[in-house]
């Protein structure tokens, strides 16, 4: 009976020794990227940093395909984001990815439902190229006047990427950028201190004409996808009865003229200073700009227009402001339109236009935000 039982014992060590490991599980990591400022890589006047809220990434979609076919390879979702401007995604592949590595796909969403989108695991390469970011949102019909809770959506896209590194772990290098799917546009406003006993002085409304801005964005922006030709054709009010006394006072209307020496950023920090007040040695000085909104819009194709109506000195009147170029309110850039009222009932109106940042053009501020 002993010498049995040393034999099963044994048997049953030798069998231990000799298991093998787990075989690890191979892993395709994506690296994605929505940098506070684009990365300059030739000439470049300036670039204006988004806010906290702005910038804010709530949740992450990646889905990865296979190039050239509708395979899904992976699909990773993440909310309650640690985001420090890049973010390191890790795809469970299977072993018959692993062994060939085709070229593959990379879709990134973030804040999707900001949009109205319900996307998910089960989205195929066709239904991201066609998401929608309908009239319900970011349009005329219910102006965003400030970030949703959700975000602002943006996306990023790239294909037919090569696979590299070997097992288990493998990597695409490129790195995703993240893009916003809206731009923004501004009314920056303030008046003469000689027009401040003006009773009548107000802005009736601030309004962008009709037929602007398409009824529909595509979320993800590639050369396959245009914007169709269908837009909004009803002039929108943006902003409408302020009076007089909410628009804040300045001695000299004149210095927040945007300068071509200016870089964006250098513009941006200069209205932004003059909408606050001062506090130097006890003696609050008031802010010198009143915003009287800002709003975000789907990007447009064509050259954005709208009118200020106002009353100074008892009497109705309006003004128009445009864009300098069509095209220039493409997806991720901002427009500031800075008014001014000056005595003898007159209000003066200079805009920003803002082009793509690697264009070259001295006669407006040109960056992203």
């Amino acid at each position: 009976m002993l010498m049995l039982l040393l034999a099963v014992g044994c048997s049953s060590g030798s069998e231990d020794a000799e298991s093998p490991l787990p075989k690890e599980k191979p892993v395709l990591k994506v690296y994605v990227f929505a940098p506070e400022k684009p990365i300059v890589t030739r000439a470049d006047i300036g670039n204006v940093d988004a806010s906290a809220e702005e910038a804010a990434i709530n949740t992450l979609d990646v889905w990865v395909f296979e190039t050239g076919t509708t395979t899904l390879v992976g699909h990773v979702h993440q909310s309650n984001i640690s985001w420090d401007g890049q973010k390191e995604v890790a795809i469970n592949v299977s072993d018959d990815f692993a062994s060939r590595k085709p070229n593959v796909d990379i879709y990134v969403a973030a804040n999707a439902d900001a949009a109205g989108l319900a996307l998910g695991a089960t989205s195929t390469a066709s239904a991201l190229e066609s998401a929608i970011i309908a009239s319900d949102y970011f349009g005329l019909t219910s102006p965003v006047s400030s970030v949703p809770v959700e975000g602002l959506p943006m996306s990023g896209l790239l294909k037919d990427q090569a696979v590299t590194d070997t097992s288990p772990v493998y990597a695409v290098t490129p790195r995703v950028k993240l893009v916003r799917a809206v731009s923004k546009v501004r009314f920056i406003f303030t008046k003469s201190v000689s027009v401040a006993n003006d009773e009548s002085l107000k802005v009736n409304s601030i309004s962008l004409n009709g037929g602007v801005l398409p009824k529909q964005e595509y979320l993800f922006n590639s050369s396959d996808n245009v914007v169709a030709d269908n837009y909004e054709t009803a002039a929108a009010t943006l902003v409408s009865e302020v009076s007089g006394d909410a628009i804040n006072s300045c001695d000299n209307p004149s210095i927040y003229i945007y300068k071509v020496e200016q870089t964006g950023q250098e513009y941006e920090n200069k209205i932004n200073d003059g909408l606050e007040e001062h506090v130097v040695e006890d003696v609050t000085t008031p802010a010198a700009l009143s915003e009287l909104g800002r709003f975000y819009l789907r990007e447009s194709d064509k050259k954005l227009a709208g009118t200020i109506s106002f009353t100074s000195e008892g009497t109705a009147k309006s003004t128009t402001f445009e864009m300098a170029e069509a095209g220039d309110f493409s997806r991720n850039h901002t427009w500031i339109v800075y008014a001014y009222f000056l005595g003898g009932g007159e209000l003066k109106v200079n805009v920003v236009n803002v082009k793509s940042w690697t264009a070259q053009d001295g006669t407006h501020a040109i960056y992203n935000w």
